[in-house]
């Protein structure tokens, strides 16, 4: 955003066209107000999301082909697919040593679809699980924090590896009463 004089504001674009030939110019002379309102779709809260993820052990070329071959575009929505590194200290504890058992993962990868929030959230969602089914494959767990809803307590056991049964006894130590239930719920026996 250029904030200069109003008579010459090319004269501040040398330094940056320097740079290389954008692959599209879209620079123009905008109204304060418009400028302002720029990313008021884009602010938190206004937009609702929806988002899938898991863990990789390993990036194929076949997953590779998947994220690329499956992601479809929609101009009502943001679609984005991100990785969240994993490894170095994280993969030299032992996956029995603690809740977090996914200590292979090599990145946490996630799905995320957004829209305007009030705006049917139906086809949105829908998107995004089956972008999600094929990338699903390559995954081996969730990071629990990223619990879509219908996840099913099986889910959540095995996503847990070995280590449920052993949470199972903590909870119901601590919170018989499962007050913590919010969450990638471990109920107490």
């Amino acid at each position: 955003c250029y904030s200069g004089p109003s008579k010459d504001p090319e004269a501040a674009l040398p330094p940056i066209r320097k740079l290389g030939t954008p692959a599209r110019d879209t620079l123009r002379p905008v109204e304060y107000v418009e400028a302002q309102r720029a990313n008021d779709t884009g602010d938190n809260r206004a937009i609702a999301s929806y988002l899938k993820g898991g863990f990789v052990s390993r990036f194929s070329p076949d997953l590779a082909g998947a994220i690329v071959d499956n992601i479809v575009g929609d101009p009502k929505r943001t679609t984005i697919l991100f990785f969240q590194h994993c490894g170095g200290a994280t993969n030299r504890v032992p996956e029995n040593a603690t809740a977090f058992a996914q200590r292979d993962a090599l990145a946490n990868m996630m799905a995320v679809t957004a829209w305007r929030a009030g705006d049917e959230a139906g086809p949105h969602i829908e998107s995004t699980r089956k972008y999600w089914a094929a990338l699903e494959p390559y995954t081996r767990g969730f990071y629990v924090n990223d619990l879509p809803r219908e996840v099913t307590p099986a889910q959540i056991n095995a996503n847990y590896r070995g280590n449920y049964p052993r949470l199972v006894v903590v909870k119901k130590k601590y919170d018989p009463t499962n007050l913590f239930r919010l969450n990638a719920n471990v109920k107490p026996a």
